[in-house]
């Protein structure tokens, strides 16, 4: 059962952000067809699309908009997986200023962000970075979504793994527990 969890952690540790429902259309068509070469692992191909996908919707919203805040998250994490933290990290943390300017400190549309940035420490086991952000997703989730959302068992799981990754076995199992019903 341990195993299983650890291996979704793995799998459910980093998010893609949703388009919202003004990026639909051809931007959202983009938006999968980025997703799709990741999940192949053809970031070459993908980098490139992330990046003008980027642009056009800072220059069709502004520098303030979810949409801004989802193209950034998705390219960082095309950096993050091409193991190049240091490209990532500041997308990360700019996604989630603007995030939370776009739509509020406290909105589920904050977690993704907050996992993905919390994700990323994790893997450079800065884990005392990670545990905030993770935590504070939880809450988040908590929060705004029933109790059996599988966003809401994403963060559970995101944040037992921390703590078995710290050795911290009694704080993690309830936390798989209630990720796993």
């Amino acid at each position: 059962q341990l195993a299983f969890s650890v291996w979704l952690a793995f799998w459910a540790s980093t998010c893609f952000s949703t388009p919202s429902a003004a990026q639909k259309g051809e931007t959202a068509a983009l938006s999968a067809k980025i997703n799709d070469l990741s999940r192949a692992g053809k970031y070459d191909e993908a980098l490139p699309l992330a990046q003008g996908q980027l642009q056009a919707v800072q220059k069709k919203y502004g520098p303030v908009h979810r949409d801004v805040a989802a193209a950034m998250n998705n390219l960082a994490q095309l950096y993050g997986e091409q193991g190049n933290d240091a490209e990532a990290e500041p997308l990360f943390k700019q996604a989630i200023a603007i995030m939370e300017k776009a739509v509020g400190v406290d909105s589920s549309e904050v977690a993704p962000e907050l996992n993905n940035l919390a994700a990323l420490y994790q893997r450079q086991e800065r884990f005392a970075d990670a545990e905030p952000l993770f935590k504070r997703a939880l809450a988040i989730r908590e929060r705004s979504l029933r109790s059996g959302h599988p966003d809401l068992g994403q963060s559970l799981n995101n944040m037992a793994t921390l703590y078995e990754k710290l050795g911290r076995h009694g704080d993690s199992e309830p936390l798989f527990k209630r990720a796993l019903a």
